[in-house]
This record gives structure tokens, C-alpha cells and sequence, in this order.
């Protein structure tokens, strides 16, 4: 019996509530408004990550580019101090990319 008188407040207090911000001008503004400004939050997101992933894959190209570019010194390389690793996305494409030449059997 509880049960049944719950769910015929429930029903009531839903009724009233949806009616009534539908037909409120100020809700329906603020809820045009939270739309338009989570459809510019997703927007501006996805432009993001497409240019971040644009900068990746230059960046990876470039890797690419210019260990098979560079001349192989065989003695005079040890004089120089070792270059340190890239850091981030770009280190994990360069290092990813080496390994994958590795396989495929690019030096």
C-alpha cells in the first residue's frame, strides 16, 4: 500500500514539475542556453584534439624524416654525448615508429 501512494506522489509531483518547466520561458532559456554552450565545449574539444593530433603526426614525420636522412658515423659518434629521448606523444610515435622499422627491417 505504501508502495502504491508513493508512486501516486511520484506521478503527481512529475506531472506538475514537467508541465510546469515546459511551460516556464525562463527555464527554456536557460536550457537553450546549457546547449549552446555544451555544443561550443564539444566543438572547441574536437578542434583541439585534431589539431594536437595534427602537431603528433608532423612531428612524427619530421622523426621519421630525419633519422633516415642522417648519415651513418660509425667512429665519430661516440665523441659526442648522447641525445635525450623525446618526451610525451611525440616520444612515444618516434619510439613507436623505430620499432616498427625494426620489424619491418629499415635501419
Amino acid at each position: 500500500m505504501n508502495q502504491f501512494i508513493q508512486r501516486i506522489a511520484n506521478y503527481i509531483a512529475n506531472e506538475i514539475l514537467i508541465k510546469g518547466l515546459a511551460n516556464s520561458r525562463t527555464f527554456q532559456r536557460v536550457a537553450l542556453r546549457t546547449h549552446d554552450t555544451i555544443q561550443g565545449f564539444k566543438k572547441e574539444g574536437a578542434e583541439s584534439i585534431n589539431s594536437r593530433l595534427d602537431s603528433v603526426h608532423k612531428a612524427a614525420q619530421s622523426a621519421m624524416h630525419d633519422s633516415f636522412s642522417k648519415p651513418n658515423f660509425s667512429g665519430s659518434q661516440a665523441a659526442r654525448p648522447p641525445e635525450p629521448p623525446l618526451t610525451g606523444v611525440a616520444g612515444f610515435v618516434s619510439a613507436f615508429a623505430k620499432e616498427v622499422r625494426k620489424d619491418i627491417g629499415f635501419k
